[in-house]
């Protein structure tokens, strides 16, 4: 039944116009761009809002509101193309880059207590002797056993976090013996390239797994590459993407770089026309003649694939796996002083000029498959795929210091230290294997 609205018109109209208003000075501050929204899809966002707050059955959140039909616009255009609204910010910076101010640890509820598995390495709770299997019983004189058994990991993880350069008390169990650290908070990145090591020492066969492109991996891969050619010969490289849904465009730049010395490592188009070609720098190129074989599979996308895409059409590695997501898209993100928009303002290209993500008609199924093909394919079972996702998504390796305090930790049921990839119940790391080791050959083993 259709009632007349009873809402004064002068308040509806100033209601309006007070919207409108703010939507329009947003986007002018953002981009510099003369914005007007169209009639009268401006005056209904205005009125509609209003009568929504005024006469809706249940009250509602006006802010929520408009998120809501910011969010369904921005969402309506591709699957990739996000709003950002102000709640969210925080949660998404730390999910696109790593990074949060904290201790630097990992822990997990098992039944009432709460457990560390492992502090990042070089952290500040790392630092300061938190070390795995540590069970927290407070922090800054709160006890976490105060906390709603449901909640309290959440809590918990609240209280242990904060700014930069502050000081955390934990109160700490280890074993029978009660400890007391004072962790000074600080800029923390989750660590990206984990399980380094010797897949073969006497072949000189190296291996690491990349999660995501984030700040500075071009030079925590040099870093990684130097461990290993601290223990023995290097001789070659599995670098392993699986399941690596990317990340930064800069800092995967920056390591096609680290191993391709000239040509061109990918462009961006916008509808049609290149807007820019982005190519290799023999200065910054650290390892121009190390062999590499890349694992890759169906999961690996966004900057993993511009990765995998440069180094194939250049032969600089042999590609392992199974063919690539194919989300080749560009997105920028616009960012206001409360909200984000990331949106889609173009397509990657590899050197050879493959569209990495497709069009339009291809995403209808009348093109060429999405993402890149391997070079040696290597089909996985649903089976094998979860247990290679569990292993490689698993936390880092302790450190050498910490290996004493392992046997304690495994006492509390959920904590597993699996060993390292080796490839023997592994079908695509035992191909890359065998691959690295043609391209050793190929070589000279230098």
């Amino acid at each position: 039944m259709e009632q007349q609205p009873r809402l004064p018109i002068w308040f509806l109209i100033v209601n309006c116009g007070l919207v409108a208003a703010a939507f329009i000075a947003g986007t002018m501050l953002a981009s510099g761009h003369q914005a007007q929204l169209p009639q009268p899809q401006g005056l209904a966002l205005g009125l509609i809002h209003a009568e929504i707050l005024e006469s809706h059955v249940e009250p509602q959140d006006g802010q929520a509101l408009l998120d809501e039909a910011i969010s369904a616009m921005v969402s309506g255009l591709d699957r990739y193309s996000r709003y950002v609204p102000p709640a969210k910010v925080a949660a998404y910076e730390e999910r696109t880059t790593g990074r949060y101010e904290g201790v630097g640890m990992v822990m997990q509820q098992h039944g009432e207590d709460l457990v560390v598995h492992f502090p990042f390495a070089g952290g500040p709770a790392d630092r300061a002797g938190v070390t795995p299997g540590d069970k927290l019983i407070a922090v800054d004189a709160q006890s976490v056993y105060d906390l709603p058994l449901e909640n309290r990991s959440r809590l918990t993880t609240e209280l242990v976090r904060g700014p930069a350069n502050s000081t955390v008390e934990l109160r700490l169990l280890r074993g029978d013996t009660e400890i007391v650290a004072a962790v000074e908070r600080a800029d923390v990145q989750r660590p990206v390239v984990k399980w380094v090591h010797f897949l073969d020492r006497e072949a000189g066969i190296g291996y690491l797994h990349l999660s995501d492109f984030h700040r500075d991996i071009a030079l925590r891969i040099e870093e990684a590459i130097a461990t290993l050619s601290e223990e023995a010969p290097l001789r070659g490289l599995v670098i392993d993407v699986r399941f690596n849904g990317g990340g930064s465009l800069e800092e995967c730049v920056a390591l096609c770089r680290t191993f391709q010395p000239e040509g061109t490592i990918v462009s961006t188009r916008r509808r049609g026309e290149e807007i820019e070609r982005i190519d290799a720098r023999a200065d910054d190129c650290k390892h121009p003649l190390l062999p590499l074989v890349v694992l890759a599979n169906a999961d690996s996308a966004s900057a993993s694939e511009v990765f995998v895409g440069c180094l194939q059409d250049h032969d600089r590695a042999t590609i392992v796996g199974t063919r690539t997501f194919g989300k080749g898209v560009v997105n920028t993100v616009y960012s206001w002083q409360d909200f984000k928009l990331k949106l889609t303002t173009g397509y990657f290209y590899t050197p050879n000029g493959r569209n990495l993500g497709g069009t339009q008609q291809q995403d209808a199924g009348n093109g060429e498959a999405h993402g890149i093909a391997p070079d040696i394919e290597v089909p996985f079972s649903k089976e094998e795929r979860l247990a290679a996702f569990a292993r490689l998504n698993a936390h880092e390796v302790p450190r050498r210091h910490h290996a004493a305090f392992i046997e304690l930790a495994k006492q509390y049921d959920g904590i597993e230290f699996p060993d390292p990839p080796r490839g023997d119940d592994d079908a695509q790391l035992e191909k890359a294997i065998e691959a690295l080791g043609q391209r050793i050959a190929e070589s000279g083993g230098k």
